[in-house]
């Protein structure tokens, strides 16, 4: 009877490959899937919201208020465009040569060169940065240093840096946001919607979620158009979703969505619990002198990847589930939740092109009027 076997790592495999990660955030491609795809996942880019380049005049005039308020220790600039916008907003306050007064005073660091020589046009010299070019990582960066008692200034361009922010707050230091972006719905709703549908036929085997507008934006388009019973069923039952922070996940926990958060939310954390989590997930079998690894789009049979379509899959994914039972198309079909209106010859016909997939490992039995199941 095949058993049970720990997982073990596939030589030459990377841990990712045969996944696929959709990620939605406010960017039409995200950093997270850089990371992941460099460990063999495949992703799925959807842009949920939007950081539109255009602050709000109020929002900037109360973020200087409080940066005059007091010494500023440290302060972080995300981009040479919205440190212009900012300086332009505190120009028509007239209160910009203040501003520029308390710069002097700060720290100055910069996510990359070109933010760098923003700081550079307004006479300054001195100006930190960090290998990655990344506001995250220079949030980072500030986390691991002494905070108590320090004022941050940190000028943000998109969303989610906002929830990074709350890593220096709770380290003792006042954080004083500039945001100079608005959060906008995303310019065309179609990658939802078809995101939508990737998630109701299994076709993605989690769903990383960056940024808490992005989520309130999901859940609003997935009511809009009819999915979201289908979409929450997905996310608990087979689909692992992950939230860069408890922010980002408040839209769909409040729906009883099992939703992972990062320990910190930074990108490299959300892609740290991709990697050590998903794997997990797959079943991992010894059957007939093979070794076998069912991951979320393909099958690692005896080292070697083979990429597999959705019917086989659901039909090795059945009888692995129960190894060594013999399980009628009935109870194949019931195991997939796309495959309610299929009738047993599709069901045949996925198991033979199971069959073809799994070529040189004769690993289908078909029992004669009950149905199939793994060999021993």
């Amino acid at each position: 009877m095949p058993h049970r076997v720990p997982p073990s790592t596939s030589g030459g495999i990377p841990p990712l490959a045969g996944y696929t990660v959709a990620v939605a955030s406010d960017r039409r491609r995200h950093l997270l899937a850089d990371l992941l795809e460099s460990v063999g996942a495949r992703t799925v880019g959807i842009q949920a919201a939007r950081s539109v380049a255009k602050p709000d005049p109020e929002v900037l005039r109360e973020a200087t208020d409080r940066c005059l308020a007091g010494p500023i220790h440290e302060l972080v600039v995300s981009s040479p465009l919205g440190l212009r916008a900012w300086l332009a907003e505190a120009e028509r306050q007239r209160r910009v040569g203040a501003l520029l007064a308390r710069f002097a005073a700060a720290r100055l660091l910069a996510r990359d060169a070109a933010a760098a020589d923003g700081l550079r046009a307004l006479g300054f010299r001195q100006i930190y940065s960090t290998d990655q070019e990344t506001t995250e990582d220079l949030l980072r960066y500030l986390a691991a240093q002494p905070l108590a008692g320090r004022r941050v200034v940190v000028q943000t361009d998109r969303m989610t840096l906002s929830e990074s922010c709350r890593v220096l707050a709770a380290a003792g230091a006042e954080v004083i946001e500039v945001p100079t972006f608005t959060p906008s719905p995303p310019a065309e709703v179609y990658s939802l919607r078809r995101l939508f549908d990737l998630l109701w036929r299994r076709q993605v085997d989690a769903l990383a979620l960056l940024g808490a507008t992005v989520t309130s934006q999901f859940r609003e388009q997935a009511t809009r158009a009819g999915r979201l019973p289908e979409v929450i069923t997905a996310l608990q039952k087979d689909v692992l979703c992950i939230a860069i922070s408890p922010a980002s996940a408040a839209a769909l926990t409040e729906l009883a969505v099992p939703v992972r958060t990062a320990d910190r939310p930074f990108v490299e954390e959300v892609a740290e619990d991709v990697l050590t989590t998903l794997p997990s997930r797959s079943l991992h079998l010894s059957a007939g002198g093979h070794r076998l690894e069912v991951r979320g789009q393909a099958v690692v049979l005896d080292g070697r990847l083979i990429p597999m379509p959705g019917g086989p899959l659901a039909v090795l994914r059945a009888l692995a589930r129960r190894p060594g039972e013999v399980l009628s198309a009935a109870e194949i079909r019931d195991s997939e939740p796309t495959w309610a209106d299929v009738d047993d010859h599709a069901v045949e016909m996925a198991v033979s092109r199971l069959r073809r997939l799994l070529k040189g490992a004769d690993l289908i039995q078909t029992i004669v009027k009950r149905g199939y199941r793994l060999v021993a």
